[in-house]
């Protein structure tokens, strides 16, 4: 009790007895509370977790949809350090042979004649204009900024550079510059016009048409396209060395040469690169597999939470629950049902999946195997259509989960509940805080008066001795 300590008069225990009243008038009341908010967190828990495992289940499902698990396609090189290959789900299968004649390189230039490396050293003023592909840049040297580092500098920070590095390579004390593109392919030659430049720097132009026409500059690297050969046949090209869709939905990208001996190649052992794209089973059977064990995992958790023990005739918060039984019952009802696949029916037991007396799901692998092998289309379509099985499942799971699901429904009926307990609890204690008040109060109040009956009975007693 917050009051003050009482029966300072009569000896009478005045917050003793104020705390045994506010204790009967409370614990019946403060039960109810604790009993009604106690039931309600129990089962808010469990569907808490009910509402997780359907929402990870739902989760996968998605994971399944993005990374497009039943149509995946697995890609394959006999040669990974050579050429890698990845393919999209709308690739064909199939079989490719694939020579790699020449790889993607990017344009270098070098001054052929060495540079002033002094820092005070003028290389000259004036207008550098430079141009890859069909880009330019114009850049102008200031003769009080004209050393081979205020140059070199000036080229890179150029605004609308189109992707020209230069560097410098400092023998003694003579320099040359390089300058190299940030992109491959052969369209993307660099063109320097020094027709307005003074000093050395009238040294550094080049024209790709006429690469040998200025012997003040010297062309270090060609700019080359990558270049294939598809099954001894078809040829390829690209300004890089990844082939997009070349071959319909197949990426490759080429990183070394193949070729026989004397074809200065990187590896005379390897002529050519075998590619094969087909139906990736594995990663089709491992979605299954995980959607197997999550639903069975789901099952073994609602079994946990509804057990009786008949002994000490306690229940788990899900014991008769019907929302978890619907929803079961509603998911057997989808295991057993067809769906259309081009006009024929197929089961979940046709590709391997079977469920017990219990609703627990099987799978026998050889049968899964083979259907994946043998119908991956038809496995596909059952799965992953519009109308697939995984399809149904996550709309019953909305159904139940969903913004306006039966399961999420009833989680905010609870929330509910236990917010008005809340505000009991809070009733609670401001009306017994105030009974408590008053209680002390009249306790008080008839601890004086005992004591002013004791005197005034011993003051009575006095007057009657002789």
């Amino acid at each position: 009790m917050g009051l003050s300590v009482g029966g300072l008069g009569s000896g009478l225990d005045v917050a003793g007895m104020t705390d045994m009243l506010v204790a009967a008038e409370r614990t019946p009341k403060q039960q109810r509370i604790d009993k009604q908010m106690q039931e309600v967190e129990v089962s808010l828990s469990a569907y808490g977790q009910v509402n997780s495992s359907m929402s990870e289940m739902q989760d996968m499902f998605e994971e399944f949809d993005e990374e497009e698990v039943f149509l995946s396609k697995k890609a394959v090189s006999s040669e990974n350090d050579y050429l890698k290959v990845s393919a999209e789900s709308h690739a064909q299968n199939g079989n490719y042979s694939i020579e790699i004649n020449q790889l993607a390189q990017s344009h270098r230039l070098v001054s052929a004649n060495g540079l002033d490396a002094d820092p005070s050293a003028s290389l000259g003023d004036g207008e550098l204009v430079f141009s890859l592909g069909s880009e330019s840049m114009t850049v102008t040297i200031d003769p009080a900024k004209s050393s081979l580092k205020d140059v070199v500098d000036a080229i890179n920070n150029a605004n609308g550079n189109p992707g020209i590095n230069a560097t410098t390579i400092t023998i003694g004390d003579q320099a040359h510059i390089v300058f190299t593109s940030d992109k491959t392919g052969a369209a993307n030659t660099i063109t320097i016009d020094a027709s307005n430049a003074n000093g050395d720097l009238a040294t550094l132009g080049f024209d790709p048409a006429d690469p040998t026409a200025n012997p003040d500059m010297d062309q270090m690297q060609e700019a080359l396209d990558a270049e294939i050969l598809i099954d001894n046949f078809l040829t390829a090209t690209s300004d890089t060395n990844e082939f997009d869709n070349v071959i319909d939905g197949v990426k490759l990208n080429v990183e070394k040469l193949t070729g026989t001996i004397g074809g200065g190649r990187d590896d005379i052992d390897i002529k050519k690169v075998d590619i094969t794209i087909s139906n990736d089973t594995a990663k089709a059977k491992g979605a299954v597999e995980s959607f197997t064990e999550s639903y069975n995992g789901f099952l073994e958790m609602v079994e946990e939470m509804s057990k009786y023990d008949v002994e000490e005739k306690t229940g788990g918060p899900l014991v008769g629950d019907s929302i978890t039984r619907s929803f079961i019952g509603q998911m057997r009802t989808l295991m057993n049902s067809p769906v259309d696949v081009n006009g024929e029916k197929f089961y979940l037991s046709d590709f391997g999946v079977t469920t017990t007396r219990e609703g627990v799901l099987e799978i026998d692998d050889d049968m899964l195997d083979d259907a994946l092998d043998e119908n991956f289309a038809a496995f596909n379509q059952f799965f992953a259509s519009e109308n697939g099985f995984l399809k149904e499942v996550d709309k019953l799971m909305d159904s139940y989960v969903g913004r306006e699901g039966t399961l999420t429904n009833r989680e905010e009926s609870l929330e509910g509940q236990k917010r008005r307990l809340e505000d009991d609890q809070r009733e609670l204690d401001r009306r017994m805080e105030a009974y408590e008040e008053r209680t002390y109060k009249q306790m008080s109040a008839m601890d004086a008066a005992i004591y002013k009956m004791n005197n005034e009975l011993n003051t009575m007693m006095s007057l009657l001795v002789f």
